[in-house]
């Protein structure tokens, strides 16, 4: 059994890692917890029977009695702790974004290949999806020519679903001072990432991929790798509301992202269409467990047409990616979402800002 450290208790924390850390009691063991709120700590503490707590996560990591961390954190402290981890000899699974800025993720790269025995795996649990792998094996088992591909993420953030499930503790002891400093720590990587004279709605729009694009864009890299050109972007109500448009080999695809919108919905797919097929993967809210998923395949011939659904799989994704990481911890064997994979994500986000620039100061025409 894996003895683990779980950094950062916010609302996902709480949300989905806990009640599945705790349902996965023949893998791990849950010895220690960090976070910066006091009062955060002991209700988690007290919650799940946690024997630690911390108020500091470097001090989780080089004090406790650990094999590996649960980094759920704020994104900019995902390089650090990651960092220090590697170096105290444990292994990491860390929430997307691993960073924020591509200079740092190659540092943590180079840094991981001094402990080659570790396992560093991070969460993109969408590829872990099963509907996501169904999609994957009809690709790769019953190959067709795409045309075009449209994915998407027009959803609505948590507190709806969150108040008509599980509550979650929301704390009021934050220090002022450790907000400031994570701020401007925030800030600092966003400027190492595009620039310090990056604008407010640039910002909002790399963070927006960072943050919720990254889930489409990395499950979309991995069934059709990196597109060869961003085409143009699109952006409003600065910067939660995105449309890009690129250039895959051999084919166009657009991407939504809509993240400003109050209607109960959550409508993240992928779409892919191949002449006279095509495979729908949809993606419900993860704030509310166990819900129903399926793949939609429509065939077509000059005379009928055929709609196979896939499903339902009842499958928690966090919860299969959790399992796989005490496996890689087990055997030793290296998951697809490591390091380097989530280079091309920073590098094609960074790519898109490129775009927005360039069309802004009129280089490009869209």
């Amino acid at each position: 059994m894996m003895k683990l450290g779980v950094i950062g208790l916010g609302e996902v924390s709480q949300l989905m890692h806990l009640p599945i850390l705790q349902d996965l009691c023949e893998q791990y063991t849950i010895t220690a917890v960090s976070d910066v709120s006091e009062s955060l700590v002991e209700f988690v503490q007290k919650k799940y029977h946690i024997p630690n707590g911390y108020l500091n996560a470097i001090e989780l990591i080089e004090q406790a009695d650990i094999d590996g961390v649960l980094i759920l954190s704020p994104d900019q402290y995902h390089g650090e702790y990651a960092a220090c981890a590697l170096k105290a000899g444990k292994h990491v699974f860390v929430e997307k974004p691993v960073t924020l800025c591509s200079d740092e993720l190659k540092e943590l790269i180079e840094l991981k290949k001094k402990y080659p025995e570790l396992i560093v795996m991070v969460g993109y649990m969408r590829r872990y999806a099963g509907p996501f792998l169904k999609a994957k094996e009809i690709l790769e088992s019953q190959k067709k020519t795409t045309e075009y591909l449209r994915f998407r993420d027009i959803i609505l953030e948590g507190p709806f679903f969150i108040g008509q499930t599980r509550p979650v503790f929301y704390p009021k002891d934050v220090p002022a001072e450790v907000i400031a400093e994570g701020n401007a720590r925030r800030r600092a990587h966003l400027d190492r990432a595009i620039g310090a004279s990056a604008t407010d709605e640039e910002r909002t729009t790399y963070q927006m991929m960072t943050g919720l694009g990254c889930h489409s864009f990395s499950a979309v890299r991995e069934l059709f790798g990196m597109p060869k050109k961003i085409h143009s972007v699109m952006t409003a109500f600065g910067g939660e509301q995105v449309i890009v448009v690129m250039e895959f080999d051999g084919f166009l695809a657009t991407y939504e992202l809509i993240n400003n919108q109050n209607v109960v919905q959550f409508d993240a797919a992928i779409e892919i269409f191949q002449k006279n097929r095509k495979i729908h993967v949809k993606y419900e809210t993860p704030y509310i467990r166990y819900q129903p998923a399926s793949v939609e395949v429509i065939d077509s011939t000059e005379t009928e047409t055929k709609t196979t659904h896939y499903g339902p799989d009842f499958r928690d994704a966090f919860q299969t990616e959790l399992l796989l990481f005490a496996e890689c911890v087990k055997t030793g064997k290296q998951p697809k979402t490591v390091l380097e994979d989530a280079v091309d994500d920073l590098k094609l986000f960074e790519e898109i800002i490129d775009v927005m620039r360039r069309q802004h100061d009129g280089q490009e025409k869209i």
